[in-house]
């Protein structure tokens, strides 16, 4: 029966959905091997020889100060342009091109959305409502909805995920594409847990905010904080290099967390069962959430009472301390250190550094209870009157 209902409700728009995501890595891999052989043609065309014997300045392998180095032969310059997946120490290669036509934005946004919406829209539209006057557990309801959803938009992730892989990998030339199949798929795999971890978080958020306004304005915050990571992630490294090597190198992780498009690259054994740890720990708050649900509470920002005090912290807290590391207020300690011309005083960064925290505990505070907010304000104005 609730596969029925299921099929009837989700059935067009996750069979789209789930086109959409295969379309993307299908394209991109097409793309990807496309601009290859376009590449590969023009090296070996005789406008591109005559351009190369007659301005060789423009074709610099690297440089030794302001001493040009350059290739051996034109051979030795298309073979460098045209390997994909080679290894760099340094700077030894000037020019470099994978030629990977990567969307992982549109792919991660795409997953974002959809998960979110998947249990909004069907508890604004009264839908949830209907579910839960069947004769059927809580517990079973969500645990199928859940699986329903989620396996038709893994198969997808899988099938586009392993043709991308095997586009690029096939249909450019062996001598040329240098990355070995097993780590494409490995780097894959790593691509397709990511893509499961934005998709459950839409999920979580989906199920958790109830309200029709500051649900969607908390999902567009959201986008917008991740449009920054790149600045929180940088912010990190650089305080690392401020404390302990008074700023003189640049510091990266020795392992990836993050990634989000099959180039290669992939998580080491422990970060899979981290995302496991993450996607057991969403499972478990997400059923908690929707069998705490209650048509009392429909409107509210956050759907259950007992997560209001956690959402309001995280929110609180957690926007405060991305966006202090994003815009880069810790390191202003350390330049006034080392720059004695260092416009920055302590007070202003103390002064800049509070006044954030005030704000976001201020908005926190009215996007989580309203009500509450409303209820005390017209005991207080009626007291007075």
């Amino acid at each position: 029966m609730l596969t029925q209902i299921f099929k009837e409700r989700y059935g067009k728009t996750l069979i789209g959905a789930c086109l959409i995501l295969i379309a993307i890595y299908l394209g991109a891999g097409w793309q990807s091997q496309k601009d290859w052989h376009t590449q590969y043609n023009y090296l070996y065309s005789d406008e591109f020889i005559y351009d190369y014997t007659n301005h060789p300045s423009y074709y610099v392998k690297s440089y030794d100060g302001e001493k040009e180095i350059r290739y051996e032969s034109i051979d030795a310059y298309r073979q460098d342009v045209l390997t994909i997946g080679k290894n760099h120490d340094g700077n030894d290669t000037y020019f470099y091109n994978d030629f990977s036509y990567a969307q992982p934005q549109l792919i991660l946004l795409t997953l974002f959305i959809l998960g979110f919406l998947t249990f909004f829209v069907d508890y604004r539209t009264n839908f949830t409502r209907f579910l839960l006057t069947l004769p059927v557990q809580k517990k079973t309801l969500f645990r199928k909805k859940i699986g329903f959803v989620s396996l038709a938009i893994s198969m997808a992730l899988l099938i586009g995920i392993v043709g991308n892989c095997l586009i690029r990998s096939l249909m450019i030339d062996q001598s040329y594409f240098m990355i070995p199949i097993a780590n494409l798929l490995l780097s894959g795999l790593s691509t397709f847990f990511t893509n499961i971890l934005v998709f459950m978080v839409g999920l979580f958020l989906g199920i958790s905010l109830g309200n029709l306004v500051t649900g969607p304005l908390s999902v567009l915050f959201v986008l917008f904080l991740s449009t920054i990571g790149s600045n929180f992630y940088s912010s990190f490294r650089l305080l690392y290099s401020l404390a302990f090597l008074n700023g003189k190198e640049d510091v990266y992780a020795p392992f990836s967390l993050w990634i989000a498009w099959p180039e290669g690259r992939y998580y080491d054994w422990w970060v899979y069962l981290l995302y496991a740890g993450l996607f057991l720990l969403l499972f478990v708050v997400m059923e908690k959430v929707f069998l705490a649900l209650s048509l009392d509470n429909e409107g509210e920002y956050v759907t259950v009472p007992f997560l209001r005090a956690p959402a309001y912290w995280i929110m609180a807290l957690g926007t405060w301390f991305y966006l202090f590391m994003a815009n880069y207020y810790p390191h202003d300690f350390f330049y006034i250190k080392l720059y004695d011309d260092f416009s920055e005083t302590y007070q202003g960064i103390i002064f800049r550094s509070l006044l954030l925290l005030f704000v976001c505990l201020i908005i926190s505070l009215l996007m989580v209870y309203p009500k509450a907010l409303m209820g005390w304000w017209h005991k207080r104005r009626n007291k007075l009157t």
